[in-house]
């Protein structure tokens, strides 16, 4: 059973995030609820697929069929709430990372993390530069969203730390937090019998230019220790001071990064 959590993040983290990565659309329309089981169509791309929620024993199961577009495209037509949203994705040691945002009927920005298995999900550990959780909360969820609207969400604070650790994750710099082993990829049945592990992923090779180059629009800097992610006393003068940053600010810092029209 797949499960998730949601934590809000800094519309203008998104932002950078977004103009670094990019992002693909995703439209979701969804059908009104009944006693035992909920449903929705999704089209993203050329595919699209119709998802059956229904109560399990251990929870909620999720059956998803594939249907041509052109069928899913006249399924939306009939769904009484719909919503458009952007999906990027970030890995963060061994995690995926979805980082979503609403555009109907929005604005409203998300970071969404999968799970294999709630006690996976318990033992997370956010990130610098994620919001408040909001996993426990349904008008944050995907299907009170479009059938009754977006919520109202807080504004995030920022700091100093938090950018520096999007840009390292953003760098690839990734350094997990003091104490924080993120999960392994599970091993298959024959790596069982075998007593053989998966590998670790195979870092970028030196030579490669790509690597060894800043990517164009992203500040660069040393890599982030583990007590600079964490915020440690000791970590620098740079996180010693903790700057809180205000969201105009990176707004203008996404403005100056773009690329000159001539």
């Amino acid at each position: 059973m797949v499960t998730s959590r949601r934590y809000l993040i800094a519309s203008s983290l998104a932002r950078l995030i977004r103009k670094e990565r990019g992002g693909n659309r995703v439209t979701e329309g969804h059908f009104p609820n009944q006693a035992d089981r909920s449903s929705f169509v999704v089209v993203e791309g050329d595919k699209g697929s119709l998802v059956l929620l229904h109560a399990g024993p251990n929870g909620p199961i999720e059956e998803r069929t594939e249907v041509p577009r052109a069928h899913a495209e006249a399924l939306l037509d009939v769904t009484p709430g719909k919503l458009d949203y952007l999906l990027t994705h970030l890995t963060v040691g061994t995690r995926d990372i979805q980082i979503v945002r609403f555009v109907t009927p929005g604005p409203l920005d998300l970071i969404s993390v999968p799970f294999e298995s709630d006690e996976e999900a318990r033992d997370f550990r956010p990130l610098s530069w994620f919001g408040p959780d909001v996993t426990t909360e349904v008008a944050y969820q995907n299907r009170s969203i479009a059938l009754e609207g977006a919520p109202q969400a807080p504004d995030v604070p920022m700091s100093n730390a938090a950018l520096n650790s999007l840009l390292d994750t953003l760098e690839n710099r990734y350094s997990a937090p003091r104490g924080y082993t993120p999960n392994a990829p599970a091993r298959s049945s024959a790596e069982a019998g075998t007593g053989q592990r998966n590998a670790p992923p195979t870092a970028p090779a030196q030579g490669n230019e790509r690597a060894a180059q800043p990517q164009r629009g992203v500040l660069s800097r040393p890599a982030a220790s583990v007590d600079a992610d964490m915020g440690d006393d000791d970590a620098g003068d740079d996180n010693d001071l903790n700057l809180n940053i205000e969201d105009n600010v990176i707004r203008e810092l996404a403005r100056s990064l773009r690329p000159q029209r001539r």
